[in-house]
C-alpha cells in the first residue's frame, strides 16, 4: 500500500494519509470548503524500502571494493613471481 502526502499550499500544511483514496477525498472535501485553496496529494515512499536500497548500494560497492583488492593482490603476487624468475 502507498501512502499519500496531502498538501495544502496555501494554509502551509503536509499531512501524511494511509492511502491515495483518503487523500484525494480529503482534497475534495477541502476544495468544496474553498475553491481558492490549492491541495495537492503525492505518493510517499516507504522509509523501510529506501533504507534497504541504501543499504543494499552501500554492500554492492563494498563487494566491488573486496573484487579490486583481490584482483590488485593477484596481479602482485603474479608480478612478484615474474620478477623472481629472471633474477
Amino acid at each position: 500500500m502507498i501512502k499519500a502526502m496531502l498538501i495544502v499550499a496555501s494554509l502551509g500544511i503536509n499531512t501524511e494519509m494511509p492511502d491515495m483514496d483518503s487523500c484525494l477525498k480529503a482534497r475534495a472535501a477541502i476544495s468544496a470548503q474553498d475553491k481558492t485553496i490549492k491541495s495537492l496529494c503525492i505518493p510517499k515512499a516507504d522509509e523501510t524500502s529506501k533504507m534497504k536500497e541504501m543499504f543494499d548500494i552501500f554492500i554492492n560497492m563494498i563487494d566491488r571494493i573486496k573484487e579490486h583488492e583481490e584482483i590488485d593482490r593477484l596481479n602482485r603476487s603474479e608480478d612478484r613471481e615474474c620478477c623472481d624468475d629472471k633474477g
